[in-house]
């Protein structure tokens, strides 16, 4: 009885987490009309202009971005309420996948660690967080992938 549980539990899994849905090639952004989202939009990553040198040498310097979602302008948040990602991760419980924040406190937000779950993300994965595999998202474009991740690294306890 066991391993018809497991097989359906599996089953269920690699359907609920892609396997039977089609995602929007269409990549999603609320940049444009939120200038300043949690991940850097364009105002949090601009310096304002200088008027003079004398204003330059007192004006506050502009915060870090983090790791590479700055860079692609991408609101991860959107990102992953639009995509299906929720059927198998929450922020604080874990479901069928990890919690987001379970992930945030194992993976230091650095742009290597970016890059490699986002990588995760593409490709699917096994066995860091037990036997049931994370389904791979083929249709994710990198600079999405990323976007996403920094947003979950940014959700560390």
């Amino acid at each position: 009885m066991r391993k018809v549980l497991f097989v359906f539990a599996v089953m269920t899994a690699c359907y609920a987490c892609g396997g039977g849905t089609t995602e929007s090639s269409t990549p999603v952004s609320n940049n444009e009309e939120n200038k300043n989202s949690q991940i850097g939009g364009e105002a949090a990553t601009a310096p304002a202009a200088p008027a003079d040198t004398a204003a330059a040498a007192t004006a506050p310097a502009a915060p870090a971005a983090p790791a590479t979602a700055a860079a692609s302008g991408k609101d991860g948040k959107a990102l992953i309420e639009a995509s299906d990602c929720r059927t198998c991760h929450q922020d604080a419980a874990k479901v069928i996948g990890p919690a987001y924040q379970d992930v945030a406190k194992k993976y230091p937000n650095t742009a290597a660690n970016v890059k490699m779950l986002a990588s995760k993300v593409i490709a699917g994965g096994k066995g860091v967080w037990g036997e049931i595999p994370m389904t791979p998202h083929p249709n994710v474009t990198p600079e999405d992938a990323e976007a996403m991740v920094s947003y979950i690294l940014s959700m560390k306890k």
